[in-house]
């Protein structure tokens, strides 16, 4: 069955926005076609969503709530982290931490500013339950490391700090010579980072770089830092 997550007693919640702290007890409406096709909606507020998802319409008429942009999900020891690429007060991103036994949503990481945090899009939580997001940008930040895409730590109190940089680029002359494709050469900062996780050990965080495709491998030692 596909449901739709609603705040309980407030119909059409926008979350898009929503503060550092902020925190919701849900309840679930369901979505009778998951195969509709797209269409405009009137929610329970008089408030009207134009050209939207099928499953969306239909919880949206039922009160159901609303992001502004959801994309990254993990689920870690009992809860679930979202991921609002573009939420929070300046649409930098959000991460929404839902309690499954409580049912409680709440807002743990809202970016104050590109430079803090500039629209996460993937996210995982490592075996030491530290949150890391890895950002996708239409404009790479430029920080006191330079320019490029990032993967950013985020504290338990919700603040952000640089984990790692992309700082990927490949010149026609060094491919030839490691034998790859000269097809590949460019400046890929601006590329977003992709799918990280930790292996089963929690030793290895695997992440990608989408464009070119390149994987990494990163060892610790975590002892010596959050993650």
């Amino acid at each position: 069955m596909l449901q739709m997550a609603k705040v309980k007693g407030m119909p059409n919640v926008n979350l898009a926005s929503a503060p550092l702290n902020a925190r919701y007890e849900l309840e679930w409406v369901p979505v009778a076609d998951p195969d509709a096709n797209r269409g405009n909606a009137v929610g329970q507020t008089g408030v009207a969503i134009t050209n939207a998802a099928g499953p969306f319409v239909q919880g949206w008429q039922l009160g159901a709530l609303r992001m502004n942009r959801g994309e990254g999900i993990w689920y870690a020891q009992g809860k679930m982290f979202v991921m609002d690429t573009s939420g929070g007060a300046v649409q930098r991103g959000a991460i929404w931490e839902l309690d499954l036994a409580s049912q409680t949503l709440s807002c743990i990481y809202s970016s104050p500013s590109p430079l803090v945090g500039n629209m996460g899009d993937n996210l995982t939580v490592s075996p030491r339950n530290a949150i890391l997001v890895c950002e996708d940008a239409s404009t790479a930040a430029t920080d006191s490391f330079g320019f490029g895409q990032r993967l950013m730590g985020i504290t338990g109190q919700g603040d952000a700090y640089i984990f790692a940089k992309n700082n990927v680029v490949l010149s026609e002359v060094g491919l030839q010579a490691a034998g790859k494709q000269a097809g590949l050469a460019g400046d890929h900062r601006g590329n977003e980072f992709a799918g990280a996780c930790f292996d089963p050990t929690g030793r290895y965080l695997f992440v990608n770089i989408q464009t070119p495709g390149i994987t990494f491998a990163i060892a610790g030692p975590w002892a010596k830092g959050p993650l």
